[in-house]
């Protein structure tokens, strides 16, 4: 009987995990973890950036729509108080390009980036958007003079865009002094570093510190396609076939 009941015994102790086999499946589960998370957060990102591609797509329709019901041209930056039309203004609640264009969007979730740390909303106790919260800056010129007249499109007629499919719109913007998000100020002796310090080449690209390289963001263009798109490349090198995609004249 004893015998029995020791037999019995072996074989159910023999049944169960030693310490060394659970220690070794927590280490492979450890292991797989680490492998996938990485995995898992690159999948995410690429879902953000679908979202927020399909976000810059729906805005570049809306303001080539806004341009067939306004003699063929872009809205300016803004009208207001203050300084109006290409320059906007600062501080001050009134309708800037986002307010012009919600007729054609009617949704406000599409002005926000799902990677940026903003939503969109109103002035407090005001009516329009507020600078400070925009996802997306729109290209506008910094001056009427030249050559920074011809950069950046907002208040353009379509027919001063000599490359439409080459020339910027939209992107991923970084929150200015002053006027926040809501814009983009290219100028004609733009390097990488100071755009960088203009558009937002971290948010997608996972690119950090002060360096240019490896700088990225979503960009629209005034033909209303829109892509992920070098910091870098968008200055273009003075040569054939690589042309300034902020200037309007493509030089």
């Amino acid at each position: 009987m004893n015998r029995t009941r020791n037999g019995r015994g072996a074989a159910h102790r023999q049944s169960g995990f030693s310490l060394i086999e659970l220690l070794t499946v927590i280490a492979i589960i450890a292991i797989l973890v680490e492998i996938l998370l990485p995995v898992l957060a690159q999948v995410r990102e690429k879902a953000r950036q679908s979202i927020c591609l399909s976000n810059e797509k729906q805005i570049a329709m809306a303001l080539n729509t806004y341009t067939q019901d306004y003699d063929e041209t872009l809205p300016v930056y803004s009208y207001g108080g203050g300084t109006s039309g290409y320059f906007g203004y600062f501080g001050t609640d009134g309708p800037r390009w986002a307010d012009l264009i919600f007729p054609y969007v009617k949704a406000r979730h599409v002005f926000d980036c799902p990677d940026a740390k903003v939503s969109m909303a109103t002035y407090a106790g005001g009516t329009y958007f507020d600078t400070q919260t925009y996802s997306y800056g729109y290209a506008t010129p910094s001056s009427t003079a030249l050559p920074d007249a011809n950069y950046g499109v907002a208040g353009r007629s379509l027919a001063r865009l000599t490359s439409p499919s080459t020339t910027l719109m939209l992107a991923d913007s970084r929150a200015a002094t002053g006027e926040g998000s809501a814009r983009i100020l290219p100028l004609s002796f733009d390097t990488p570093l100071s755009l960088n310090h203009k558009v937002d080449g971290n948010r997608h690209s996972g690119a950090k510190g002060a360096a240019v390289t490896g700088k990225a963001f979503l960009a629209a263009y005034a033909d209303g396609h829109v892509k992920y798109v070098g910091l870098t490349d968008t200055l273009g090198d003075n040569t054939p076939g690589s042309p300034n995609q902020w200037n309007v004249a493509q030089q």
